[in-house]
């Protein structure tokens, strides 16, 4: 009997969820359900390019790292379990020790210029005992120093607080701030604790207008609480990028704009890649560090085997999924990311291994010399029906300009199986790969695995029947 074939796919693709049912996704939207070292440009997909070694050995074991500037340039200070400093600057690539500082500089990962732990140095009195803090912001001219559920300002040009520039973050239960991150666009703080995130708005001279006597609305800090439910569970996980603030939270990613915030009880993003984080203590993910670059968010991850900060999560708030990849680093270990300026000013990725090198990401054609692979995966291509079928052909559209290692998996879905069907290792230009499939089955994803070179993917198509139908009784 003749029969009626059918065709799914996608011409363009548009980020990835892996927890929900992909059977369901929105044909016309180029949902995936997975995507590992992979860069989204425009709809097309292409392998991430490597990392490289960006600096001399530091020549100790690093356990956290903070990014910082100063008139000579942007730099990464590095510190061990022994409260040892150095510092790593692109401008000449050096490594230098820094004397101690009297207090943890981890502190002070908001400031965003300077030497850390110096810009309080005349009057480190006041930074001491029942007036020390645990992080801080840049304001634009002012500092922002949080400790407790207090919020204080210094003073422009001076470094003492003054008690008019203190706002208390008054709650129904104790909740003390973990960070701090000011939006230099919306000119908003924003304030995390654990289970609250707070938006504020800065005064910019109260103690001068309680002295004139002329108090006005505007000389006083504007408050609004915007999550009472969920708050920051990594206090280095905060990022901006296009407008958008994102963190780590307790119950997963959140994404709020920075001028408006979010309503109270907004849900996180990354609902639908749970099952990415399923199993990892809050106590490992409590280490991940955020960063932007690109108009994309990075978050260092620990796995989920043994729970090394090995993996990046990629977010592109301009996708409609909002995932872009989770980027594999393979035996690496980082333990934070960060983005500077390299010695020609130009703002590069960089990642602050455990093995005492710091690594610049997005350059060479490998990781440091282990190869990385690229896997796509597609949304469940069931025609809209768990019914039996048969697939007969896969289409896969890109283009090799250079020496490119391509392979095409057929992945079918009740009976599941993974089914090599075509495979390249060459150049050749932009071609159509049409491989034969020949399976029956309920469902079936399609899965491209680039092992070397950055083919540009442009469509994934397959084509079939539906047990039972013809071209005779379809209507």
């Amino acid at each position: 009997m003749p029969r009626e074939f059918q065709q799914a796919g996608d011409s363009s693709f548009d980020g990835f969820n892996s927890f929900t049912n992909s059977a369901n996704f929105d044909p016309a939207k180029g949902f995936m359900e997975y995507a590992q070292n992979v860069r989204n440009i425009e709809g097309v997909l292409t392998r991430r390019e490597g990392i490289a070694k960006a600096s001399p050995s530091v020549g100790f074991t690093p356990v956290y790292a903070v990014p910082s500037g100063n008139p000579a340039g942007d730099c990464i200070h590095m510190w061990d379990s022994s409260g040892n400093v150095k510092k790593w600057s692109p401008s000449g690539n050096l490594v230098t020790a820094v004397p101690p500082a009297t207090r943890a500089m981890q502190k002070v990962r908001g400031q965003g210029y300077l030497e850390p732990a110096t810009i309080e140095a005349s009057k480190a009195a006041y930074w001491e005992g029942e007036y020390d803090f645990v992080a801080s912001a840049n304001c634009l001219g002012r500092i922002a120093y949080a400790k407790n559920d207090q919020v204080w300002f210094t003073l422009y040009g001076g470094i003492q607080p003054c008690n008019p520039d203190t706002l208390s973050l008054v709650q129904e239960t104790f909740d003390p701030v973990k960070s701090l991150h000011y939006s230099y666009a919306s000119r908003k703080l924003f304030a995390f604790g654990n289970r609250s995130v707070y938006m504020i708005t800065p005064a910019m001279a109260p103690a001068m207008s309680l002295e004139k006597g002329d108090p006005r609305q505007e000389h006083f800090h504007q408050v609004s609480r915007v999550s009472s439910m969920d708050g920051i569970l990594a206090k280095d996980s905060v990022a901006e990028v296009l407008g958008q603030v994102l963190w780590l939270g307790h119950n997963g990613i959140y994404m709020m704009d920075a001028d408006k915030g979010m309503p109270d009880g907004t849900t996180p993003i990354s609902l639908a890649i749970g099952d990415q984080f399923d199993g990892i203590p809050a106590a490992e993910m409590q280490k991940a560090v955020g960063m932007a670059f690109d108009c994309r968010y990075y978050l260092l991850l620990p796995n989920k085997t043994d729970y090394k900060l090995n993996r990046i999560l990629v977010v592109d708030p301009q996708l409609e999924a909002k995932f872009e990849s989770y980027d594999d680093y393979g035996t690496k270990e980082f333990v934070s990311i960060c983005a500077i300026r390299n010695a020609q000013g130009i703002l590069r990725p960089y990642a602050v291994g455990k093995d005492g090198f710091v690594y610049e990401l997005e350059k060479g054609q490998s990781d440091d010399g282990e190869v990385h692979v690229a896997v796509v995966r597609t949304r469940n291509y069931n025609f809209g029906t768990e019914m039996d079928k048969r697939y007969d052909a896969v289409l896969v559209r890109l283009t090799a300009n250079a020496q490119s290692n391509v392979e095409v998996y057929f992945k079918s879905i009740n009976p599941d199986g993974s089914h090599l069907i075509d495979s390249l290792n060459s150049g050749g230009g932009s071609m159509v790969r049409r491989a034969l499939a020949g399976k029956k089955c309920s469902g079936c994803n399609v899965e491209v695995v680039v092992k070397s070179g950055f083919p540009l993917i442009y469509s994934i198509m397959v084509d079939g029947s539906i047990a039972g139908r013809s071209i005779f009784n379809s209507f």
